[in-house]
């Protein structure tokens, strides 16, 4: 605890993993990017998973007109790049490195918690009118397209939470997925289904029958999300107080090893910094250390810093009367009569 290897070595090992991550991602990336099918056969061989064709049909996917893999790509060359600063920070004391980290760090974090939990559940569970009609303004626009990603976002929401549409039904109505399908009144699934991984409704006349009750149609996915999130109230909270926790305990990591201190070390720095100085012309008690801190609090911390050097001055009109100063003495600009040491 009083010493900065602490810091140092939960920061490195934390950017050390976080870069495996991002550099497994970035591979994933890259790989379906140049060729999704190369990427399923080999990993399916080895693994015999399925969440292999689970990953490669995500990758395949379009935002808009831009594959997904060409948003990713970038995020995950970020997520390197801020774990090197940290690792070179933690490792290699380069202040510049874990400054740039520090800043990294604060813009992803705050970017992460304003689209997660401001624009996406904060808005849900206020029921905002604006959010509400975006969500209405993405189904009549993009819903329906093939391999999109927009379309399957509403896809494993509708399925999931027991939903249909933003706030009914009638969201899909002229919209460009009921253009090309003018014969259904929604999609399969808004239907109550009997197999929802290979979405077959327990009444096959759900789709067109608007009488038909074996469906969800009613049931706004902007209501049932906003549902999940209040009985979901307690978790999200807890989520939220440990990333909070979690950000704080690595900006103050950073701190420590930006300052050379340990991690107490820096606290009772700024603790003292608040405390009143004492006046001039006060003698202090000396310290019989072979270097001393400006307050006791400090004289109990472990520093990582070299012993600090100790100038003896030698009175002239009494050859054995000497005096001690610290380096610390000359940097407040004390004289030698008021200087902290002790006469020997």
């Amino acid at each position: 605890m009083h010493t900065v290897g602490l810091p140092r070595t939960c920061l490195g090992f934390t950017n050390i993993l976080c870069f495996i991550l991002a550099f497994i991602g970035f591979t994933i990336c890259a790989w379906c990017a140049i060729n999704t099918d190369f990427f399923r056969e080999v990993n399916y061989t080895v693994t015999k998973s399925s969440l292999v064709d689970t990953v490669a049909n995500f990758m395949s996917l379009k935002l808009w007109l831009t594959p997904v893999t060409s948003v990713l790509i970038p995020i995950a060359l970020l997520a390197m790049m801020t774990s090197c600063c940290g690792v070179l920070g933690a490792g290699c004391k380069v202040k510049c490195a874990i400054k740039s980290y520090i800043f990294l760090v604060s813009v992803l974090s705050s970017v992460a918690f304003w689209l997660f939990f401001i624009s996406g559940m904060y808005n849900i569970y206020t029921n905002n009118e604006r959010t509400c009609k975006y969500l209405q303004s993405s189904i009549q626009s993009y819903y329906g397209k093939e391999n999109d990603l927009f379309t399957n976002i509403w896809d494993y929401t509708m399925v999931n939470y027991k939903c249909c549409g933003a706030v009914s039904y009638r969201d899909f109505t002229n919209s460009h997925w009921q253009k090309s399908n003018p014969d259904k009144m929604f999609p399969v699934q808004c239907c109550i289904l009997e197999n929802e991984t290979h979405l077959i409704p327990v009444s096959k006349d759900c789709i067109r029958d608007e009488n038909d009750i074996h469906s969800y149609k009613e049931m706004g996915c902007m209501y049932a999300l906003r549902h999940s999130i209040i009985n979901n109230k307690g978790m999200i909270i807890f989520y939220i107080i440990f990333l909070v926790i979690t950000y704080c305990i690595l900006i103050l990591f950073s701190y420590c090893i930006i300052r050379g201190e340990p991690l107490l070390g820096a606290m009772a720095q700024n603790f003292v910094s608040f405390l009143p100085q004492p006046k001039e012309g006060v003698t202090k008690p000396s310290s019989t250390l072979p270097y001393h801190s400006n307050s006791s609090l400090e004289n109990m911390l472990y520093m990582e810093e070299p012993p600090k050097k100790i100038v003896k001055v030698v009175s002239a009109v009494n050859p054995f009367q000497t005096y001690k100063f610290t380096p610390s003495a000359y940097e407040r600009g004390d004289t030698c009569p008021h200087s902290v040491g002790h006469t020997l």
